[in-house]
C-alpha cells in the first residue's frame, strides 16, 4: 500500500435505503475520503454487489466498489458476516504462518478485508445505540467487531453516541470504543457520552459536524421544481414542511415511545393552517424517507394523507411531492425554500446548508447538537418538552426572524463544511 492509494472500507451507510438521511450520510463520507486521498481505493458495505459506483466532485470523476457482507442464515454464502467473523477468530488462534495466509485468501470477501488500511463507519448516523432495539445495536456491533478482529484500524465517523440503557449495550459500547482508531461526534453531548464509558483513555476524540452538511444538490427534471421556481419569481414564500411517517402514520404509540407531549398529527394539520393566514405563502410537504407505501417509516404516506385533508380547504396553496427523488435531488428542492420545518434531521441539514433558516421539530437528542454546531440551537422544538401552543408559537417567531437565521446561516455554514472535509487531515490513518 502506498500512502496515497489506501484502500478504504465505508460501512454504516449505503445507497441501497429508503432514507436519503442515510444515503447522504454514504455519498459524504466518501466525499471527505476522496478529498483527503484522492486516488483512495474505497468499498461501500452495501445489500447487494454490483456495478461499482460513480461519484463527481469538483468536476472530477471517482469510482466506488460495492461490497455485500450480511448476516444470513445460509453459512455457505462467501459474504456471510458470521462465516467471516468465524475466519476473523480462527486467524486469531492458528500458529501457522501458511494456515493464516491461505485461510485469509481462501474467501475473496474475507480477502478484501483483509488487505484494507482503514475502515470508518457512520453507523446510519444515531444507531450506535439501543434506541431502536437490541437486534439494530447487536447488527451494527458485530459488523464493527468483524473488523477490529481482523486488525484493521476502525475510525468513527461523526454520529450520535447513545443512549445505552441496558448494561449489555454500555459494556459492548465501550469495548468497541476502546479499539477504535479515532472517534468523531457530531454534537457536544456525544463527546461527553463517549469520555464517560471510557473514561481517561487516550485516543482521537472530537467534536466534527454532520458529514451531510457538504452534500451537493442536483436539480432533478420534474414538474413541481419548474412551478416552485415560477412561484419563487412572481413573489410568493416557499415553506417547505417535512413530514416524518415515524411520528404521523403510528402516532398514539410513537408518542408513547419517545414520551411525546404534542399529538404530532395534530400539530402538523395546526402548522400548515397557521400558515395559510398569509395570502403569499405556498406550503410545500417534503418526503425524506421512502418507505413502501403502508409502513410506518413512510414519509410519502403522511404527506399525502396531510395533504387531502388541506388541499381542498386551501386549494393551490399546499403542494405534495409525488416524485421519487434521490438525496441530492430532494436536497435541491429543500433548498427552494424560503423558510423550512423537518422532523427528520437530515431534511433539516439538507436545508441549513444550503442558508435556509430551518426549524427542528424534534422527537430525540440528535437535534439539539447539530443544530448547536452551526449556531442556530434556539431553532428547535423538542416535543418531549412543548405543547402544541408552544411549538406554535415558536413556529411563528422562527418564521418572523428567517432573514436574520439566514443570515448566520450564512457566516457559519462555510466553516462547518470546511471543518467537515478536513476530518481526515486531524490523524495519520494510513
Amino acid at each position: 500500500m502506498k500512502e496515497n492509494f489506501p484502500k478504504i472500507w465505508v460501512l454504516g451507510a449505503s445507497y441501497d435505503t429508503s432514507n436519503m438521511g442515510v444515503n447522504a450520510l454514504a455519498e459524504s463520507s466518501i466525499k471527505c475520503i476522496f478529498t483527503h486521498w484522492p486516488h483512495a481505493n474505497v468499498t461501500l458495505r452495501t445489500r447487494e454487489d454490483g456495478v461499482p459506483l460513480t461519484f463527481t466532485f469538483n468536476g472530477q470523476k471517482f469510482n466506488v466498489e460495492k461490497k455485500s457482507i450480511g448476516f444470513r442464515r445460509n453459512i455457505f454464502k462467501t459474504q456471510n458476516a458470521y462465516t467471516l467473523l468465524g475466519y476473523a477468530l480462527l486467524l486469531k488462534i492458528i500458529p501457522s504462518y501458511w494456515l493464516k495466509n491461505k485461510l485469509s485468501t481462501h474467501n475473496s470477501y474475507f480477502k478484501d478485508i483483509m488487505e484494507a488500511d482503514l475502515i470508518v463507519d457512520i453507523t446510519a448516523g444515531d444507531s450506535f445505540s439501543d434506541i431502536y432495539g437490541m437486534r439494530v445495536f447487536r447488527m451494527h456491533s458485530l459488523m464493527k467487531w468483524l473488523f477490529i478482529l481482523c486488525g484493521k484500524k476502525l475510525v468513527m465517523l461523526p454520529q450520535t453516541y447513545g443512549p445505552f440503557k441496558s448494561r449489555i449495550s454500555k459494556i459492548v459500547a465501550r469495548y468497541l470504543l476502546a479499539r477504535s482508531t479515532a472517534i468523531y461526534s457530531r454534537d457536544k453531548e456525544g463527546l461527553e457520552t463517549v469520555k464517560n464509558l471510557l473514561g481517561a483513555n487516550k485516543k482521537i476524540l472530537q467534536f466534527i459536524p454532520d458529514v451531510a452538511f457538504v452534500l451537493d444538490p442536483e436539480k432533478p427534471k420534474s414538474i413541481i421544481i419548474e412551478q416552485l421556481e415560477n412561484l419563487k419569481a412572481k413573489g410568493h414564500v416557499i415553506v417547505g414542511l417535512n413530514i416524518s411517517g415515524l411520528l404521523y402514520n403510528d402516532d398514539y404509540s410513537i408518542k408513547s415511545r419517545f414520551d411525546l407531549k404534542s399529538d404530532y398529527r395534530k400539530l402538523v394539520g395546526e402548522i400548515i393552517k397557521s400558515f395559510m393566514t398569509h395570502p403569499n405563502i405556498i406550503v410545500v410537504l417534503v418526503p425524506h424517507v421512502y418507505a413502501q407505501p403502508g409502513r410506518i417509516e413512510s414519509d410519502p404516506d403522511a404527506c399525502y394523507a396531510m395533504h387531502q385533508q388541506m388541499s381542498s380547504l386551501y386549494p393551490g396553496k399546499i403542494f405534495l411531492v409525488e416524485d421519487r427523488f434521490d438525496h441530492k435531488q430532494i436536497k435541491y428542492l429543500i433548498g427552494l425554500s424560503d423558510f423550512f420545518m423537518g422532523s427528520r434531521m437530515h431534511s433539516c441539514i439538507a436545508a441549513i446548508s444550503q442558508y435556509v433558516p430551518t426549524l427542528g421539530i424534534a422527537y430525540s437528542k440528535k437535534f439539539m447538537g447539530v443544530f448547536d454546531s452551526v449556531g442556530i440551537g434556539d431553532s428547535v422544538v423538542d416535543l418531549r418538552t412543548k405543547n402544541e401552543a408552544q411549538v406554535l408559537a415558536r413556529t411563528q417567531e422562527m418564521y418572523n426572524s428567517r432573514r436574520e437565521t439566514a443570515e448566520r446561516l450564512r457566516m457559519t455554514v462555510p466553516k462547518i463544511q470546511k471543518k467537515v472535509l478536513g476530518l481526515f487531515d486531524e490523524g495519520k490513518f494510513v
